[in-house]
């Protein structure tokens, strides 16, 4: 049997756009049972949100998270088949028109020039033979604030079973809020170093809440599911009861005197597509067109209690009160900016040119954004992990930032350097960029246009959702947050 490539292209174009847009219905499933499995108040606010954002993307065909991903591409191949064409060109094709049509942000780049390649291409491919005559593509996009928080070891066999589930609560325990939990885990074991690493990715296309068919796995993946949830991470890090969604664990037989081990992190927005050619059509799987699957909107702001709101630009008297755990709404002005942005203020500082912006009294929100559709201000705006701009936060507090914004753990330094200048760090909710969208009024591109979405943007926001995390005096509600729940 025959297949064109320009047959495989558009199939891999609505793969990535469905997956983008649209989550997988195991995953809302888990979502919900997670909101009602939750202690933690403000960690069931925070699945309250996700839930919205979840049938927002749906209802408006904006991302689910803004950060797109990088699209792992999984395919097996029947020997039978023939493909007339190029298929990894063909499949490269299919995302660049997939990210082009569905308004997705292109967030490939050159590692070492970290020139944007524009199109989200290349993927990464893996290609596997099968027999017969049949073809099974799985796209996978996987952001980075998850994928960043991954991790290899390569542990002597006489560590054992014990020594597997040390590894993958140490790695969950150091990632704490920065993949945005609650999580799925993927694990490889055994092979080589990458083979254990392709495993650990693979794995995440099981569903969640599904078992590894031997027995002695499905013990070791309902251990370690125990041992990360009673970590008291929580939602997004801000304490609570469910840290992970599910642990699913994938093994190969090793070498005597090895035990690789690969943990693959990914974020509660689990997205993934797969389609199947069989008996010349496609039949694609998803736990799409699933809508009614998803409670009505919660409005989940109000549940906040005590929650403050914050007119922007700032002035220290507006958050000198402010203290870590406090939920606000903000409204105003915030400045975008991203790693590239900030080296480019950094550079321009040490060379005296004047900045296109005042940075007194701002808020920097680390964030880039999905493009905007027809007819909206921005797209899918969520926030990227924050630690990435450490080296660069001491500047822009010395000029006169007082809050920044975005999620995770900042640095010893830069927690210091924000009790010494009075400014604040808040974190809003990751993976849900197209529930930040919804409170986003205006959004104008002010630099560094050749960046694409690490550009510097000025957005209007109005009832913008963010917690504190770093307040005046240095606390640290990531930290109190977790011992709360566990005492």
């Amino acid at each position: 049997m025959n297949l064109t490539k320009d047959t495989i292209t558009s199939i891999v174009s609505r793969l990535v756009q469905t997956a983008n847009r649209e989550l997988p219905q195991d995953v809302e499933s888990a979502l919900l049972a997670a909101r009602e499995e939750e202690e933690s108040q403000t960690g069931r606010l925070v699945l309250d949100i996700i839930v919205e954002n979840a049938r927002l993307a749906r209802q408006t065909g904006l991302p689910i998270c803004q950060d797109t991903g990088i699209d792992v591409v999984f395919v097996q191949i029947g020997q039978e088949l023939k493909i007339e064409g190029d298929l990894v060109r063909a499949i490269n094709e299919g995302i660049a028109q997939g990210t082009r049509e569905g308004w997705l942000r292109c967030s490939v780049c050159d590692p070492v020039t970290r020139k944007n390649t524009g199109d989200n291409t290349p993927a990464v491919v893996h290609i596997e033979p099968a027999a017969g005559d049949s073809l099974e593509i799985s796209i996978l996009p996987k952001g980075c604030g998850s994928e960043n928080m991954s991790a290899i070891v390569m542990l002597p066999p006489s560590a054992g079973e014990d020594g597997i589930v040390r590894a993958v609560a140490n790695q969950v325990l150091k990632a704490g809020p920065n993949p945005c939990p609650p999580g799925i885990i993927g694990i490889g074991i055994g092979g080589t170093m990458e083979k254990a690493a392709l495993l650990a990715k693979k794995a995440l296309l099981r569903p969640v809440g599904s078992k590894n068919p031997r027995d002695d796995l499905a013990e070791l993946e309902d251990r370690i599911f125990a041992q990360i949830n009673g970590l008291g991470i929580g939602p997004l890090g801000l304490g609570g009861s469910v840290t992970s969604l599910g642990v699913v664990v994938e093994v190969y037989p090793c070498h005597i005197a090895s035990l690789p081990v690969a943990i693959n992190i990914q974020c509660h927005a689990a997205r993934h597509c797969t389609a199947r050619w069989r008996d010349g059509s496609w039949v694609m799987s998803q736990g799409s067109g699933v809508i009614s699957s998803l409670p009505p909107a919660k409005c989940p702001m109000p549940l906040a209690q005590g929650v403050v709101r914050i007119e922007l630009p700032l002035s220290k008297s507006a958050i000198q009160d402010l203290r870590a755990g406090d939920w606000v709404l903000l409204n105003g002005v915030v400045y975008t900016g991203r790693d590239q942005t900030h080296r480019r203020l950094v550079e321009m500082l040490d060379k005296g040119v004047p900045l296109p912006i005042d940075l007194k009294g701002q808020l920097i929100y680390y964030m880039g954004p999905s493009p905007a559709p027809q007819g909206r201000p921005v797209g899918s705006a969520g926030p990227t992990t924050s630690y990435r701009m450490d080296a660069y936060t001491p500047r822009m507090l010395a000029e006169g930032v007082l809050a920044t914004m975005g999620k995770g753990r900042r640095s010893p330094e830069v927690k210091a350097f924000l009790k010494k200048h009075g400014a604040v760090y808040f974190a809003t909710t990751g993976g849900a960029g197209a529930y930040l969208a919804s409170c986003i009024e205006s959004c104008e591109l002010i630099a560094f246009p050749e960046l694409g979405p690490e550009a510097l943007y000025r957005m209007k926001v109005k009832d913008f959702p963010a917690i504190v995390i770093n307040d005046i005096t240095g606390a640290d509600f990531y930290e109190t947050a977790i011992k709360q729940h566990k005492a």
